[in-house]
């Protein structure tokens, strides 16, 4: 009985191995395959615009693909309008979704922020008066105009009734300039009616010059005298620059250019008989901290 009771153990041990292999036997026979190890799972098929959508959004978070107008859901699918030809960007952006649920249209015209300029009209309030320069503080930009003005208003639009920015600023004592922050959504150009502003070089007694207002559009003169202090209805300017330039109302902040694009100021108002009084560009920067945008 000792023998068979050494043996029981070694007996056992290969049962159950038998049991084992017949159970695999009986798996197998009925179709059941064993574990395998885990596999990473096929993403579930974008069934909704929603979803492509969403998407959508995650991967331009970073940028765009250039050729890209707008997209948005339209109906059972998301529509995506194209400004030329599809490019790699497109397709990678569209990885993986289904074409069912994506429409493309190349017909699109590129999209451009609203852009601002010297010489525009510009209204806060009921007070009219005219975009001088684009100018710039770190990455924000402004529009300089002319103080009178932003005294009156703090939030301006251009001349459609489109949101240039709030918050304008005036310059202190009796530097009649002043400023106001551009909203994200509008561009401010280095322009001045289409001319690029080249730069400040100062321009002497005698040289030309043009005003750029809103209302009388370019008016050209000779600059005739700097350094005059200027009685404006009981208000003392000062260090102004005289030009024979004819202006008229609405033209205050209008900027002043020179026929090779340097900036001369910002105009301020009129004494009759064509004269014409401005404010010096460097004067006006320096008063409220900002940088000209020149090209």
């Amino acid at each position: 009985m000792a023998v068979v009771e050494q043996q029981l153990p070694g007996v056992r041990s290969v049962l159950r191995g038998l049991l084992v292999l017949a159970a695999v036997g009986v798996l197998a026979s009925a179709g059941v395959a064993a574990a395998a190890p885990d596999t990473p799972k096929a993403a579930a098929p974008l069934a909704a615009p929603a979803a492509v959508m969403a998407l959508l959004d995650a991967r331009t978070a970073a940028t765009m693909p250039p050729e890209i107008a707008d997209y948005g859901i339209d109906g059972d699918a998301v529509d995506i309008r194209l400004t030329g030809p599809a490019g790699p960007g497109l397709d990678a952006l569209l990885a993986g979704i289904d074409p069912a649920l994506v429409r493309v249209h190349t017909d699109a015209a590129p999209p451009r922020h609203q852009a601002l300029e010297g010489g525009q009209r510009i209204v806060g309030d009921r007070t009219r008066c005219t975009l001088g320069f684009t100018a710039g503080r770190g990455a924000q930009d402004w529009i300089i105009t002319a103080g009178h003005c932003t005294r009156e208003a703090d939030r301006w639009e251009d001349a459609d009734g489109e949101l240039i920015g709030t918050g304008a600023t005036t310059a202190p004592g009796a530097v009649d300039v002043g400023g106001i922050p551009v909203t994200s959504a509008m561009q401010a150009l280095p322009d001045v009616a289409g001319v690029p502003v080249r730069g400040t070089t100062e321009a002497p007694v005698g040289s030309d010059v043009c005003l750029y207002g809103s209302t009388s559009g370019k008016s050209c003169g000779k600059i005739t005298a700097r350094g005059r202090t200027v009685n404006f209805d009981g208000q003392r300017q000062t260090n102004m620059v005289v030009a024979t330039v004819c202006s008229a109302q609405g033209d205050s902040g209008g900027p002043y250019l020179t026929p090779d694009g340097q900036a001369q100021g910002v105009h301020s108002g009129g004494g009759g008989q064509c004269t014409a009084y401005f404010t010096p560009i460097g004067q006006a920067l320096s008063a409220l901290g900002l940088t000209l945008r020149t090209t």
